[in-house]
């Protein structure tokens, strides 16, 4: 019996096939996989061929279950996967879930704890001895994603075009966002942005440039990210004590493509926030496995 698990990404979708013992037997790699930003017929096509590449056709009988993971289910595209799935695989079982709910197990393997997602949104996912769950934040860029990609270019754009104007104090980002933009002037930089059809991805694509000004030693940007450590430690509190969690010691797990892009940098800082926020220092820990992979367990577990 094989039992498959899909990560769709906003960049790349990959597929890790177990057996009924846990051990890899295949995987693979496909395009982009969110339909939120891609066309559903790259997504399909993303899809299947992670899936042949990490399971021969000939095979594909033996596919017992498949667990698919990605962002965006809460808005309504589990019922999109599940047809995608049943036109490639019908007769398998068929598990969608939440990107930050697998990642949570990636991170825990079942057992309590809290995951923070620090990518181009993000959101705080965690489970407690008695198999309560809770989230926290996730309500899109709008209104939230605090201490995401997303949040953290917004409030450098934000700031570069402040000092711009003589409103706040001078700093590397105002340079950053004009080569960023390609602009000589901010009129350019507003242009590209109320123009462009995807400008979340856009204005979170700047987080980099933040990043590296804070490296460079620019406040304006250090203060950015401290503010964004702050962001995540609040969720941690939050989650924490909704879940009725005494002490967090070896329970908060980060994981995100902006906390990966700025380890050397985030990872002391949120630490000194959740010190400040729980009183006793904390290391966070980080995903024992992949995405995928954590995906196939659950659908292993679902059968």
């Amino acid at each position: 019996m094989i039992f498959l698990g899909i990560d769709c990404g906003g960049t790349k979708t990959r597929a890790v096939a177990i057996d009924e013992n846990k051990n890899v037997v295949g995987e693979g790699k496909g395009g982009p996989g969110n339909p939120n930003s891609s066309p559903i017929e790259v997504v399909e096509e993303s899809i299947k061929t992670a899936v042949f590449q990490a399971v021969s056709r000939s095979d594909t009988e033996k596919i017992r279950a498949v667990c698919i993971s990605a962002a965006g289910t809460l808005g309504g595209n589990s019922k999109l996967f599940e047809k995608i799935i049943e036109k490639i695989l019908p007769n398998a079982r068929i598990i969608v879930k939440g990107d930050y709910e697998v990642a949570y197990i990636a991170c825990f393997n079942f057992k309590p704890g809290i995951v923070f997602i620090a990518g181009t949104g993000s959101i705080a996912y965690g489970m407690n001895e008695e198999g309560e769950s809770v989230r926290v934040g996730g309500w899109g860029h709008l209104v939230g994603d605090e201490g995401s990609s997303y949040w953290v270019g917004r409030e450098g754009i934000v700031k570069a075009l402040r000092a711009y104007d003589g409103r706040e104090n001078r700093t590397l980002l105002t340079a950053y966002v004009l080569e960023y933009f390609n602009a000589h002037t901010p009129d350019g930089i507003i242009r590209a942005i109320y123009s462009s059809k995807n400008p979340k991805t856009l204005i979170g694509g700047f987080a980099p440039y933040v990043i590296k000004a804070a490296k460079e030693g620019d406040k304006t940007a250090y203060f950015i990210l401290k503010d964004a450590s702050r962001e995540i430690a609040t969720a941690y509190r939050a989650a924490a004590e909704r879940l009725g969690f005494k002490d967090v010691r070896g329970k908060l797990a980060i994981t995100g493509g902006l906390y990966f892009g700025a380890k050397d940098i985030l990872k002391p800082m949120i630490e000194d926030m959740l010190k400040e926020t729980f009183g006793y220092r904390i290391k966070l820990k980080e995903p024992s496995m992949s995405e995928a992979q954590a995906a196939a367990i659950i659908a292993l577990k679902g059968c």
